[in-house]
């Protein structure tokens, strides 16, 4: 008895066994289901299908059959049919085949078949997913046999209301800037050009202080009365020019020389962000680029640009000094605190981009989930460029097309319950 003789008559017994368990389920009163019973349409039914000598999916009619298979070891994924008759193999010239496959999303691929030894070769590639609707048609001795099936593989099918409470987001891709950053730490510090040191003229005894630190002044108004050590008359220290006191550094009967800084005066209403570049990056920033800066404290980012970038490098640190200008009319942000920062190097347009958080991992490939109604694909893509946003898609997804932006992993979850189920 030959192989494939064998397995028919393993899936006769195994046919007996169903039907009798139908019956028993029917005598119950649960309509023939029983617990993880496959669904029409789902990856149980496929893989209950039975299969030939070659791994392929059998399609029988009557004591002529087809086993149809896709082959991937070495080649880009084609069919390959293999032909019997009552249970033998058949000389594959002799029958025309004709398979249809109808994907998610309407489109249709017709593929044909030509003899290639002890099997019909399909006529072009069968591109991913491997997750159709599939109808067969083979001709042979001027007899016509008809088949079809479903060959679904990473799809879900989600209503509305369970893809809300998932939390899925559907959006549309399409073009998209892809901008390339550099990430860099730095510090919040007075812009300097607008900072005063204020010295006594001449050095004495402080007779009495007008201003704290953080208190705001205008200019003009008084900050110390110092006795002079010459003359012994006072004379009075006052601001040059109107901001905030960032530093103080004289009380009531101390001594103070004409040589030391007592105030230190800032206008706040505009700082710098100095930011520590490291020598990899040197090259890549140039004065006028785009930077986003970030205060850390759940605060939106700021953008401003690069307005300076140093001629020399820290000796202690390796770094380099590049600085953006920012207004602070709301006093937000604070010198001495740290910051961090995306600097912008590059940006190009893309024809055909997605959320960041679309992408995921499936069976070792990148995958999108493609969205049509009620049901979800994966559909294998290669990513390209990516920001903290967006991500390329080089092949595999059109502009236009619908996929799943946010919640992906929920989707990712449920397929991968099911496994792979097309015919290898």
């Amino acid at each position: 008895m030959t192989a494939f003789s064998n397995l028919r008559s393993r899936s006769l017994a195994a046919l007996t066994v169903s039907l009798a368990a139908l019956a028993f389920g029917l005598a119950c009163g649960n309509g023939g289901a029983t617990e993880g019973s496959p669904d029409e349409h789902g990856e149980e039914a496929a893989a209950e299908a039975e299969k030939g000598p070659h791994g392929g999916r059998l399609l029988e009619d009557g004591p002529f059959a087809v086993e149809l298979s896709i082959y991937e070891t070495g080649v880009p994924p084609e069919y390959r049919a293999y032909v019997f008759d009552d249970g033998a193999p058949r000389d594959p010239a002799g029958v025309e085949l004709e398979v249809t496959l109808r994907r998610l999303g309407g489109r249709v691929d017709h593929i044909g078949f030509a003899p290639s030894g002890e099997h019909l070769a399909g006529d072009r590639e069968v591109v991913e997913p491997h997750s159709f609707d599939v109808e067969v048609v083979a001709r042979e001795d001027g007899r016509e046999h008809r088949w079809s099936f479903a060959s679904y593989e990473g799809r879900v099918e989600l209503d509305a209301e369970q893809a809300a409470a998932a939390g899925i987001v559907v959006a549309t891709a399409g073009p998209a800037t892809i901008r390339e950053t550099v990430v860099l730490n730095g510090r919040v510090a007075p812009d300097e050009d607008t900072l005063a040191h204020i010295m006594p003229r001449f050095p004495g005894v402080v007779r009495s202080v007008h201003k704290r630190l953080g208190d705001p002044v205008a200019a003009g108004d008084l900050l110390a009365v110092i006795e002079s050590n010459e003359s012994l008359h006072p004379y009075e220290l006052r601001a040059r020019l109107a901001g905030t006191v960032i530093a103080k550094q004289i009380s009531p009967g101390e001594f103070v020389s004409n040589d030391r800084e007592v105030f230190a005066i800032a206008d706040l209403s505009q700082v710098w962000v100095d930011l520590d570049v490291y020598r990899p990056d040197f090259g890549r920033l140039r004065v006028g680029q785009r930077v986003r800066i970030d205060a850390g404290d759940g605060t939106p980012p700021v953008d401003s640009t690069i307005a300076y970038l140093s001629p020399i490098g820290a000796a202690n640190t390796q770094t380099l000094l590049a600085r953006a200008v920012l207004p602070n009319p709301d006093r937000t942000w604070r010198p001495g605190l740290f910051v961090t920062a995306e600097v912008e190097v590059d940006a190009a347009e893309v024809p055909v981009a997605v959320a960041v958080s679309a992408l995921q991992r499936l069976r070792d490939r990148d995958v999108l989930f493609v969205s049509d109604g009620d049901v979800f694909e994966a559909q294998p893509v290669e990513p390209g460029r990516r920001d903290g946003e967006r991500v390329e898609v080089l092949s595999g997804l059109a502009a236009g097309q619908r996929y799943v932006a946010s919640g992906s992993f929920v989707v990712k979850a449920e397929a991968g319950k099911s496994g792979a189920s097309h015919d290898h």
